[in-house]
């Protein structure tokens, strides 16, 4: 099996948005995004609109109610505006929007055209009436929101400044400093500092204070808007001022930007031949940087992985692709998708010849597991090839395509939904493990991630359950670390690999199940 050199990898703390995207291939095989049909306007008012109408005509998952989009964007469009004096009222022969003297009248319907008309008719109303308070702008980005909202959780219109983050989040990569930032007491701390990157060679520690960015005070500003300020184009400057708290002193530092990759994969080696590998996304850099952990098990003679899934929010259809096709035999199913006409389906398979197929794999997942992590988990589990342990996962079973507008915003439009190569939707209950690690709730606790949604799900035959009280009163009989930086779930699924013969999952939950047994000796 041959893989890459490792490499140092670097991190960024980002939210990734939950979901499942396919990037549509140009005839080259570099990605290009889809620019929808021209909209049929002598002016630019609400182009962008029809252009998203447009896409949701042709793409939606399911036939769309224009009924009850174009209701969500005229309400929504009506709400933006936030000014005293518009009266509203609706009856069974239409709507009716007054603002002093002037007033309209509109119906929506099942019809497209017809109710284009109605949203033009509004959109001119409001326009004319609120002029001082709203903008075209404004009245057109309500309307899409409104539209969006009436479709699904997961279909969203991004305006072009959020569209280009989006990208930048997906390609995994992006120009920077090289640190993680949070907020404690409203203050822009650093938690971690990346290997060779400008952070780390001008002397900047974790724990220190970013008070200014280019002169400007930080006071009050969100986290994604202090992490804006420090990305930019790689060799642009930024200026820094950063408090100490160990000495109280503050300093200047000048950075040049340069490009960082997002750490996804984390490995490490557990001894015993034993590895953990934490994917964290899946981004367009995720299988490269899992083949460098590959390499680097190797290099470690390791013949046993614990692959964690944990607070994966999902990614790219390939990548999840590719980081299953290496622990399947080439050919195995690893996922379907389905979009709204009986032909638009779509399998995918394992890809590589050399793979790890005969080595034993334990999957980490819970409630935070979605999208591309639930397509990894889902085909091992239904291909007897790993097994599952932890919480039952989030259950998001649909695929968005994501789309450039005209003007350079995007759209992320819910296109297909997919399913295990068992053929389950696991929207409802999502992959449920076959050895559930249950939380123990305690006052004050509140509800635990995951268990409430899944509540109810029906475990698999033969599966275990297991308190976490209990696994920790275990692992110390068995003089296994528990305290604060110990993780059990990663403990107990190395000694489930430990006593692990056979790389099949049959066997795996067999030696997990006297583990058990002892448990309660």
């Amino acid at each position: 099996m041959k893989f890459k050199k490792p490499m140092a990898f670097h991190r960024l703390l980002t939210a990734l948005f939950l979901g499942l995207f396919l990037l549509l291939p140009g005839p080259s095989g570099d990605v290009q995004f889809s620019n929808t049909a021209q909209a049929g306007f002598f002016n630019s008012d609400l182009e962008i609109f029809e252009e998203v109408v447009g896409l949701v005509a042709d793409h939606y998952v399911y036939a769309p109610n224009y009924k009850k989009i174009f209701s969500g964007a005229i309400e929504e469009m009506t709400r933006s505006v936030k000014a005293d004096g518009l009266i509203s009222d609706a009856s069974a022969s239409g709507a009716l929007l007054e603002k002093g003297d002037s007033s309209i009248r509109y119906r929506v319907s099942f019809s497209r055209s017809e109710n284009m008309h109605a949203m033009r008719s509004v959109y001119q109303f409001l326009l004319k009436n609120f002029r001082e308070t709203t903008s075209r702008d404004q009245l057109e980005t309500a309307g899409i929101a409104g539209l969006m909202n009436a479709l699904d959780d997961y279909s969203v219109y991004m305006d072009p400044t959020n569209f280009e983050r989006s990208m930048r989040d997906t390609e995994g990569q992006y120009g920077g400093v090289g640190m993680v930032i949070t907020l404690q007491d409203d203050r822009l701390t650093i938690i971690k500092i990346l290997k060779n990157s400008p952070s780390s060679r001008a002397g900047i520690l974790p724990k220190d204070i970013i008070t200014q960015v280019d002169g400007q005070e930080l006071k009050g500003l969100g986290i994604q808007e202090l992490a804006d300020k420090l990305r930019g184009h790689p060799e642009t400057i930024v200026i820094l001022k950063v408090l100490r708290p160990a000495t109280g002193i503050s300093q200047l530092y000048t950075l040049e930007r340069e490009i960082i990759s997002v750490e996804a994969v984390e490995y490490k080696n557990l001894d015993d031949a034993v590895a953990h590998i934490r994917i964290t996304s899946f981004s367009k850099q995720t299988n490269d940087q899992l083949e460098e952990a590959l390499a680097q098990a190797e290099q470690d003679h390791v013949n046993k992985f614990i692959l964690d899934l944990r607070d994966n929010p999902g990614g790219l259809l390939t990548q999840s692709v590719k980081v299953a096709s290496h622990f399947l035999a080439r050919g195995d199913l690893i996922v379907t998708t389905r979009g709204r006409n009986p032909k638009d389906v779509q399998s995918y398979e394992a890809l590589y010849r050399d793979n790890l197929k005969d080595r034993p794999v334990v999957v980490l997942i819970n409630g935070h597991s979605a999208s591309a992590s639930e397509i990894v988990s889902g085909s091992l589990k239904d291909a007897g090839k790993a097994l599952i342990l932890g919480t039952n996962s989030y259950g998001k079973g649909s695929v968005q395509t994501i789309f450039r507008m005209s003007d350079g915003s995007g759209l992320r439009l819910t296109t297909s939904k997919y399913y295990t190569p068992s053929g389950i939707d696991i929207t409802l209950h999502g992959i449920v493990p076959e050895i559930q690690l249950e939380p123990d709730l305690t006052e004050g606790r509140g509800e635990i991630p995951g268990l409430k949604k899944h509540r109810g799900a029906a475990l698999p035959d033969g599966s275990i359950r297991i308190k976490e009280s209990e696994l920790k009163k275990f692992l110390e009989k068995q003089k296994v670390k528990t305290g604060e930086d110990a993780d059990l779930w990663v403990s107990f699924a190395k000694m489930v690999l430990m006593n692990s013969k056979h790389t099949t999952k049959s066997h795996a939950l067999a030696k997990a199940r006297e583990l058990v047994k002892a448990m309660h000796y």
